[in-house]
């Protein structure tokens, strides 16, 4: 059997379709678990029949019944997952642990990094586990309490910092924007799923020269906080490993 301009037409355009849901979708699990169950089941079945036309268009069994009838039993397992299964499946809050430790630091100026400013940069690698159904929004704190009960509480490294001025933030954010490995909040957690990457913490009241190891050494409780960017609400927290 011929194939015809048309039908070649039509298998090209739906592969195309079919290669940015699965690029779009594969690159941005926050942005598709911020949807509604029923549209992620849409946007993923959309990927499935492109890909299933693509193949058909050219097949000289194609009759539009038959892929019908081949695209309702692909995608039927698409919205059984995510209507059925995947709210089984879901739990309530965050979970979360610290991977790594790491200090930037300059040997030549006692373990502090001058740019512009002479602060300990702290950079933790971190996982942050989401259990709800849909994309979550948070703020991570590093908590440092010291033996005289006192509190500093210190933010990781936002990615837009508010105003035009250079800050001690907006610095440290030009310092190491370059890295894939940095994350900046808020982080979008996908849902059922987990990020991790090294969080950025300025420690700004260590700013005569002191070490943050050794404030770190002494005090008495260090902790990460999850918490909402909107109420400030402690979601979740878990110790740091010194």
């Amino acid at each position: 059997m011929r194939i015809s301009l048309q039908q070649i037409a039509v298998s090209l355009a739906a592969l195309v379709l079919a290669t940015a849901v699965v690029i779009f979708v594969s690159q941005n699990p926050a942005q598709i678990g911020a949807e509604p169950l029923f549209v992620r089941a849409l946007i993923l079945s959309l990927g499935i029949v492109s890909a299933l036309v693509a193949v058909y268009s050219l097949n000289p069994i194609f009759s539009a019944g038959y892929v019908v009838v081949v695209c309702l039993l692909a995608v039927a397992p698409v919205f059984i997952y995510y209507l059925i299964i995947m709210p089984s499946q879901a739990g309530v809050g965050f979970t979360a642990e610290q991977l790594t430790s790491e200090l930037i630091t300059d040997r030549s100026s006692n373990g502090l990094v001058e740019v512009g400013f002479s602060y300990p940069i702290y950079t933790p690698r971190i996982r942050v586990t989401n259990n709800s159904l849909f994309t979550e929004r948070v703020n991570i704190f590093l908590r440092m309490v010291d033996a005289n009960g006192e509190n500093s509480l210190f933010r990781a490294i936002r990615n837009t910092v508010p105003g035009s001025g250079l800050t001690v933030e907006s610095a440290v954010r030009g310092l190491v924007s370059e890295s894939d490995e940095v994350l900046f909040l808020p982080l979008a957690v996908p849902p059922l799923g987990s990020v991790s990457g090294q969080l950025v913490f300025v420690i700004s009241n260590l700013d005569d020269g002191s070490s943050f190891t050794q404030a770190l050494g002494s005090a008495y409780q260090a902790q990460f906080e999850i918490r909402s960017p909107g109420t400030g609400a402690l979601l979740y927290e878990f110790p740091l490993n010194r």
